[in-house]
């Protein structure tokens, strides 16, 4: 049988010192992995973008249904609902609108139960006891002129609910158009500006583009689009 005739390959190539050099060097490894860290560096942040991008967008989508469903209860009820002030998820008005007429006294939280909506934003979780913070669940005031009585084309704003924006800016009218609100915290589960801060009496909110010191998302119901809807829903 003739023998096969392999040309020979080229020599393996060789240190200064003689001996055979297979693979990579220490130094060629240590400049892949700079260059791998980079890499990896580079994507991480662009990736945090994009969630933190998705994050709000499912949360400005949520307060959008929330204002569609506190219109909805308008027509049905003939008036908005109050807020939620139960914090014990174990009673059965955990997350249901507190009877009118409405407490004002504590800040209070969406009614999400009573309105078939999450009970958090994008960033939120299931509260388990009454000693739970309410991080990520939905901040929520009510004019109370139009949740303890039927409201009525006549009918005007008496808490005086002003939003502003970060310039310090009044974003509602004089005669404080808005009836109801809901803002979330966004992601960082506290409230900014002057959503920190809840006053009873003199309730002041602030909405806007997110900040390095503010990243919350809020939304408001006004009277004049309310009276409206409920004159084309036939309750007026």
């Amino acid at each position: 049988m003739p023998e096969l005739n392999i040309p020979p390959g080229p020599p393996p190539s060789r240190t200064l010192s003689g001996s055979c050099q297979a693979g990579f060097t220490l130094a060629e490894l240590a400049v892949v992995l700079v260059i791998l860290t980079l890499l990896s560096g580079s994507l991480l942040v662009p990736l945090g973008s994009r969630m933190e991008a998705r994050d709000r967008q499912t949360t400005i989508e949520r307060l959008r249904d929330i204002q569609q469903a506190l219109t909805g209860f308008a027509i049905i009820h003939g008036r908005l609902p109050c807020p939620s002030i139960e914090a014990d998820p174990a009673q059965p008005g955990y997350g249901q609108e507190a009877p009118p007429p409405c407490d004002t006294a504590v800040e209070g939280i969406l009614p999400w139960r009573t309105l078939g909506m999450p009970a958090t934003d994008a960033w939120g979780g299931e509260r388990l006891q009454a000693g739970d913070g309410w991080g990520g669940h939905w901040r929520y005031r009510v004019d109370r002129s139009f949740s303890d009585h039927l409201i009525t084309p006549e009918r005007m704003p008496a808490d005086g609910l002003q939003i502003y924006a970060h310039d310090g800016r009044r974003i509602t009218t004089s005669d404080s158009q808005a009836v109801a609100l809901v803002f979330s915290a966004g992601a960082n589960r506290g409230a900014d500006g002057r959503n920190a801060s809840y006053s009873a009496t003199h309730p002041e909110y602030q909405a806007g583009e997110p900040t390095a010191g503010f990243d919350d998302l809020l939304v408001w119901i006004g009277r004049p689009l309310l009276i409206a809807r409920l004159a084309q829903a036939g309750r007026l």
